[in-house]
Formats: structure tokens, C-alpha cells, sequence
């Protein structure tokens, strides 16, 4: 059969969408602004020894697997084979990239069992998310991993599961979601038990037909995760350990949960959205459902997120907006036996729910103080990356007198990118022993864990004071000051010294007086003397050097 040319009209179409969608894309990214935070740049440290043939270590050669990203972390080793290309801004581009295949892979699973007036609104409501755009910015794999698993909910709807003369594809997705992120195996094992399920309720079921489906992705994971635990020496990331002490506050995870539905208002889809269980839509519906209900419940189990743009709810978003593009279409056809005026009313509920919804979900409108503190926290994180981080690490460049001195800090991700020392993290996300062993003495678990015994056999070289790095050259007039003003400083005094076996320095900026502090340990040979360490930058160490 030969395929029409597309007409004038048809053009026109597409054009249109093309500028809408560019317009309210542009329209977002002002919104968000540069939106960076640390967390990204711990990927960046594996992709970038990877790239470099040092392999998926940390830091300088750091073997602690600290990100739960593996197969985004292999994708931005691309730009550091590169050379020129910013890692952070090759992320953005396919994060943004990645945004708007998933508008449109949402809208092609919504058109499944809606017609395209109701279907449009998911992709609607999906781009008027400026989380979603704030998510892209963040240089995460939140976007890509929520279209893997939207891509594979597509094509195992789609598909024929009975076939056994062709091969299915929509495994194969979910793979690479348990590849893009660790806890991306839980939705690989939920459809493989979905699939399994129509075997136990009796439903046409080929074995053929599964393992066909199922062998070479179910074998390719496998291979995987026997490569990491083998490769890092646990079973899963050190992120996982220190993070797992977040459900230990009931209250918090169920905070989250309460909090989405409040920020994104998606209650006022819940009418709709239940509807998608309707007659002949009900095997789809419970899948999505099945999925969703689950999905939530690993959220409060886990805790949720600190981070400002609800990462843990973003991949649940279009199949939630999927369900009420299936729920319009089940609410417009359940009324036709009614008459004008009552179908009327379905038309004002459906447009009140759009208007509610998609204003809550963009940032052009402050709906909440939920929103307004959120807002501000995001604000207040991306100057910190910007300013505190990218903009003063040069500061600490100088100080590292050798490659792999091991800097302990509390922003793992930019310094370890930056720097040629071998960082300690003191949050455990890219440490073993504190991730393993550590505990939430003094700290808000939901960053990580701490772990004060273990630096006795850590052997730092250089700890630096907390935010704001950048002070005065006359800051501090002792060194118990300095110790002060170090992240748990006085308590790791007491298992390794500070005092006595650290010297408190300084560099400043000549030209502006501005000054990092930090202590350096007394090794020998050592020498204390101010030396200028780079153009227009001062080393001195004005306390302790000669005791």
C-alpha cells in the first residue's frame, strides 16, 4: 500500500506543535536557570576515569562503587574521550532530549486506548512539569530512566505476548532502567511477575513466547550484577548503605508522599485516573495501577529524597498522566447516553482538572508554601553549586601538594572532578567503611551516614572548612577555631588529632584578599613556609607550623 504524502496541512500540524513545544521548552529552562548540585559530578568522577582507561573508579583511584547510575555513568564518559565537551552540559542536552521523547512515547502509550483530543493531554501536562525540566538540568539520569521504563510499559502493551514466530522488544527497556539505575531492577522484576501471572490465572500463556522474551535480557542483568559485586565487593552500591538509615523516621517517607500530591495537585486527577479500570481497559489499568501502587509504597519504604525537584516521584508522572488520558476517554463514552447538559459537566471537570493540575506542576505559578520553600531551597543549592563549589574549588587546587593526598570533605562530587586529590567522603556515598559501618550520630540521614572512628584508618592529608569556603585571611585567630568550623571537626579531633598532628593553613587570593581555610597533616619532610602555590595565590600556615 503506498503512504500518502503528507499534506500542507499536515506540515502545518507538525510545525505548530514544533513551535509550541520549543516555545514552552525555552519557557521552562527560564524558569529553572542554571540548576546544578553536586550529587552529578560524583558520576562525573567515575565517567571520567573511565574515559581516562583507569576504570569506573572514584576520586584518583578511589574502588568504591559510588553512584547508582552505571549505564548513564558509561554514557557521559563520551564527552571526557572528547576532551573539549563539558560533561555537565552533554548530560543536559540528552537529559532535555530524552524529556521530549518521553512527551511523546507518553502520548503514543496514552493514544492506546484514548482518542487524540484526551491523549494530547498527557504530553500537556508532562511538559508544563518544570521539575521534569529541573531534573534535566541537574545532569541526573532521572529523565532517561523514566523513559526507559515508559518506552517498555509502551511496547508491552503494544506488543502481541503470545507471539513465538518474532522476537518482543519491551524487556529490553526495563533493562536498561535497571542499568540506568540501580533500583531500576525492581520494575525488571515486576514484569517479568506480571508476565508470569498470566500463567498461574489461567490466561493464554506461551513458555516459548516468555523466554524468547525474557533469556538474553534476564541473562545481560545477571552478567551485570555478578560484574559489580565481583568488581566492587558488594552486593549493591555504597549509596544504598548510606542511605538505608532514612526509614528509620516513619513519619518521613509518608511526609513525602503527602507532599506530591499536594505540590503537583495530582489529586484532582484521581477521579479520572480511576476510571482507566473500566471495562475494557481493565488489564491495562491494573498493570499501571499495580506498578504505581507499588512504586509508592518503595518510595515511603526508602524515605524519599532531599533533593528539591521530587526525583523519586518523576518516573511515576506519566503513568499517572496515562491513566487520565485512559480515564477521559472512559468517562466520555460511559456518558453518551447522557443528555447535553450533564455531559457538560464532564467537559467543565476535565478542563477544571487540566487548569488545576498544569498550574501546580509549573513554576510560573507559586501555588503553595510547599512550592515557595521548595523554590527557594533549589535556588539557594544551585548558587551554592555554582558559586561556593565550581566557583571557589581553584581555591583549593593549590593546597593538594601531591596527586592522591586524601581530602576529607563533605561535597564529594565537585572536588573530586576538580582536584587531584583522593577524596574522602564524609558522607559515605563514595566510602565503604562509612557507608558499611557508619551511623546518623549528629546528622540528617537523608544525605548519608557518618562514621567519626573510622578516620583513624583513613590517614587524611587535608580537611577544609564548611560553607562558606571562601572567608577572610582573618577568619579565625587559632587553630581550635579553624577545628570548629570543620564538618564534625571536634569529634574526629578526638580520634586522630587535629590539634596536634594537623597544621591550620590558608590560601589567599592576592589580589582580592579572599581565603580558604584548612588544616594539612604534619608528615615529614614537610615544609610549612608560605610559598606561593600558583599565580596571584598564597599558601601560609599562620598557626601551629613551628609546634
Amino acid at each position: 500500500m503506498k503512504i500518502p504524502r503528507p499534506s500542507l496541512r499536515d506540515w502545518a500540524l507538525l510545525l505548530l506543535l514544533l513551535g509550541v513545544t520549543s516555545a514552552i521548552c525555552v519557557w521552562q529552562l527560564r524558569l529553572v536557570g542554571d540548576f546544578r548540585i553536586d550529587d552529578a559530578y560524583i558520576t562525573f568522577s567515575f565517567s571520567k576515569n573511565l574515559a581516562h582507561g583507569h576504570g569506573p573508579v572514584f576520586s584518583s583511584g578511589e574502588r568504591v562503587e559510588g553512584y547508582s547510575n552505571f549505564l548513564w555513568m558509561v554514557l557521559l564518559a563520551v564527552p571526557y574521550l572528547w576532551g573539549a565537551v563539558d560533561a555537565s552540559v552533554f548530560a543536559r542536552v540528552v537529559s532535555l532530549a530524552t524529556l521530549l521523547a518521553l512527551a511523546w512515547v507518553s502520548y503514543r502509550l496514552a493514544r492506546h486506548h484514548a482518542r487524540p483530543l484526551f491523549a494530547v493531554a498527557t504530553p500537556l501536562l508532562l511538559l508544563l512539569g518544570t521539575d521534569l525540566f529541573r531534573a534535566s538540568q541537574s545532569a541526573l539520569e532521572t529523565v532517561p530512566y523514566t523513559l526507559a521504563l515508559t518506552t517498555g510499559f509502551f511496547l508491552y502493551l503494544t506488543e502481541d505476548r503470545l507471539a513465538t514466530d518474532r522476537r518482543r522488544y519491551s524487556l529490553y527497556p526495563f533493562l536498561a532502567a535497571a542499568l540506568i539505575r540501580i533500583d531500576g531492577m525492581i520494575p525488571l522484576a515486576g514484569i517479568l511477575s506480571f508476565e508470569l501471572l498470566a500463567a498461574w490465572t489461567g490466561r493464554r500463556f506461551s513458555w516459548r513466547a516468555f523466554l524468547r522474551w525474557a533469556t538474553i535480557p534476564v541473562a545481560a542483568y545477571l552478567i551485570y550484577f555478578v560484574w559489580r559485586w565481583w568488581y566492587y565487593g558488594m552486593p549493591l552500591p555504597s549509596t544504598y548503605y548510606a542511605k538505608q538509615l532514612v526509614n528509620r523516621d516513619p513519619h518521613r517517607g509518608l511526609g513525602y508522599a503527602q507532599a506530591i500530591l499536594q505540590d503537583w495537585g495530582l489529586w484532582a486527577l484521581a477521579p479520572f485516573v480511576s476510571l482507566a479500570l473500566c471495562r475494557w481497559r481493565r488489564p491495562d489499568g491494573f498493570l499501571l495501577l499495580s506498578f504505581l501502587a507499588g512504586y509508592v509504597f518503595y518510595i515511603i519504604h526508602v524515605g524519599g529524597d532531599w533533593m528539591p525537584f521530587q526525583r523519586f516521584w518523576i518516573p511515576a508522572l506519566p503513568l499517572v498522566l496515562i491513566l487520565f488520558s485512559w480515564g477521559l476517554e472512559n468517562a466520555w463514552r460511559l456518558s453518551k447516553p447522557w443528555p447535553i447538559y450533564a455531559r457538560a459537566h464532564i467537559v467543565v471537570a476535565v478542563l477544571g482538572s487540566l487548569l488545576f493540575c498544569g498550574t501546580r506542576l509549573s513554576a510560573a505559578s507559586i501555588d503553595t508554601p510547599e512550592e515557595t520553600g521548595k523554590l527557594q531551597y533549589a535556588e539557594e543549592l544551585s548558587r551554592h553549586t555554582n558559586a561556593e563549589l565550581r566557583g571557589d574549588v581553584r581555591f583549593l587546587r593549590p593546597v593538594i601538594r601531591r596527586t592522591g593526598a586524601r581530602l576529607v570533605t563533605d561535597y564529594a562530587g565537585i572536588f573530586s572532578v576538580f582536584t587531584d586529590a583522593r577524596v574522602i567522603d564524609m558522607w559515605g556515598l563514595c566510602n565503604a567503611a562509612i557507608a558499611t559501618r557508619g551511623n546518623a550520630d549528629g546528622i540528617n540521614p537523608v544525605y548519608g551516614k557518618t562514621c567519626v572512628p573510622c578516620y583513624a584508618e583513613f590517614d587524611p592529608d587535608y580537611f577544609h572548612t564548611m560553607v562558606p569556603l571562601i572567608r577572610q585571611s582573618n577568619s579565625f585567630s587559632n587553630q581550635d577555631e579553624v577545628i570548629q568550623n570543620i564538618f564534625q571537626g571536634h569529634a574526629i579531633d578526638t580520634v586522630i588529632g587535629l590539634q596536634s598532628n594537623f597544621v591550620a593553613g590558608r590560601v589567599t587570593e592576592l589580589a582580592t584578599g579572599r581565603t580558604l581555610w584548612f588544616l594539612e597533616r604534619r608528615r615529614p619532610g614537610l615544609d610549612f613556609s608560605p610559598r606561593l602555590a600558583s599565580p596571584g595565590m598564597q599558601v601560609d600556615y599562620p598557626f601551629g607550623a613551628r609546634s
